[in-house]
């Protein structure tokens, strides 16, 4: 396999009830409830190219088989893999189809356009899968209703949304379905993880093939990334939540965790021995109902339309910047207004803080509760609307133990409105080209 340098890697756990949050899930049994109480998953991805590890845990309210469903961009290579991959992973974040099928390809009416094309099989544990590339998008869902007439005990069909769900894909040029069968009881049992290799220009993780299920799902996503994560062309990125600060990386510790994956962006072996650490990682989480998910994770890397709109604000230069379009911010709360002069209020040695102050009180923003930051008018007079508080509280770590604590703040105003000023929020961008994973709030003076 080709070695890249760009690589983006996914860790996902996902924990669903009733619903799985990469695939289709159909069962042999009509009336059967299929749990999938956690699955893990991995994504590694390099601009062109992409490693989908997937390791589920499942079970049925009743002994059956099910067909899992999943659409890829392209057809993939479908080898075993292991848990112990998704392992190595975990450290560091929480450091900082079927065998037996043998019946020909079923055709239309025009025998020159065949419905699909097995283009693999293979068995790995409990697994059967093939791949199958769409030929014929009308028959192919007739095609996988005949292989269910003939494997299943029932005669299932394919539920009417998942149908319809399938053919969108199609429809966008998902022509590759992997299709694996297995075996599902009352109890859980978690599965041997499979690697899913294939190319794609965009980072890609299915998620609209959920959306016939039903049922909140938290997905938990750590990503490992030495690329710019810039357009979020699919799921939007105000539904990613972001769940610890960012650490990095070297390439030697992200060959600990596969060598596999490491070749996809190491260029020469001697980036290994480097101690540069250039990659990444991050910690995400999405959570939502199934059914809302109407569209897939898919985010490229290219800059050049961000790069349209940026401003220089105190020496850093931010891209993609914005008015915030809920200023000035609502509240519950009865407004009133201070006016003075803005001076800088300072916490103490064990717990130092720097925050902007009006009268004697600490401005919070009333829409994030967090320190008024990014707010450069020290010594100028304003007027603010707000409410008062007898004190506040921000995250910090405790300088002995490293833990997180709230230190609270006294005699606090949050704030909804700073007149004639506007918040705007920006994603900064490093001489090297390098981007921040998230946008950064800054106040300008209106002109």
């Amino acid at each position: 396999m080709k070695k890249f340098i760009g690589v983006l890697f996914i860790m996902l756990l996902l924990f669903s009830a009733g619903a799985s949050a990469d695939r289709g899930s159909i069962p042999f049994r009509p009336g059967v409830n299929i749990f999938e109480p956690g699955q893990d998953a991995l994504i590694a991805w390099n601009g062109e190219e992409e490693i989908l590890i997937l390791s589920t845990e499942l079970s049925a309210s009743e002994p059956t088989k099910v067909l899992q469903v999943l659409p890829l961009p392209a057809e993939p290579e479908v080898t075993k893999s292991s848990r112990d991959v998704l392992r190595r992973a975990n450290e560091f974040a929480f450091q900082g189809i079927f065998n037996q099928l043998r019946q020909p390809v079923l055709r239309s009416s025009d025998p020159s356009a065949p419905a699909a094309e097995i283009k693999e099989e293979v068995v790995i544990g409990s697994h059967d899968i093939i791949v199958v590339e769409v030929l014929n998008q009308d028959y192919f869902v007739s095609w996988v209703n005949d292989y269910l007439k003939n494997r299943g005990e029932s005669s299932p069909q394919i539920p009417e949304p998942l149908k319809n769900t399938v053919n969108n894909y199609i429809n966008r040029g998902y022509n590759y379905f992997v299709f694996d069968t297995i075996e599902v009881g009352p109890e859980p049992e978690l599965n041997q993880a499979i690697s899913y290799h294939f190319k794609s220009k965009e980072l890609y993780y299915p998620l609209e093939i959920t959306k016939s299920d039903h049922g909140i799902s938290e997905i938990s996503l750590l990503i490992l990334t030495d690329q710019n994560l810039v357009n979020y062309n699919g799921l939007e990125q105000s539904r990613i939540k972001e769940k610890t600060p960012t650490v990095k990386l070297s390439y030697g510790e992200t060959a600990y965790i596969s060598t596999s994956i490491a070749d996809l962006f190491i260029k020469n072996i001697n980036d290994l021995e480097a101690d540069n650490k250039k990659v990444k990682l991050l910690n995400w989480s999405i959570k939502d109902d199934l059914a809302n998910f109407n569209t897939d994770l898919l985010v490229d890397q290219q800059l050049e339309e961000l790069l349209k709109n940026k401003f220089v604000y105190q020496g850093t230069t931010f891209v993609d910047y914005k008015a915030e379009a809920n200023y000035p911010y609502s509240s519950q709360k009865e407004i009133e207004t201070i006016k003075g002069k803005i001076e800088k209020r300072m916490g103490s040695r064990m717990y130092p803080w720097i925050a902007a102050s009006v009268k004697g009180k600490v401005l919070f923003n009333a829409s994030t509760r967090a320190l008024l930051n990014n707010f450069a008018a020290e010594g100028e007079n304003v007027i603010i609307k707000g409410y008062s508080s007898d004190q506040g509280q921000i995250g910090m770590r405790d300088p002995i133990d490293k833990m997180p604590v709230l230190v609270g703040i006294r005699d606090v105003f949050y704030v909804t409105e700073i007149v004639g000023w506007t918040p705007y929020t920006g994603i900064a961008l490093s001489g090297e080209g390098e981007l921040n994973n998230t946008r950064t709030r800054f106040w300008l003076k209106n002109r």
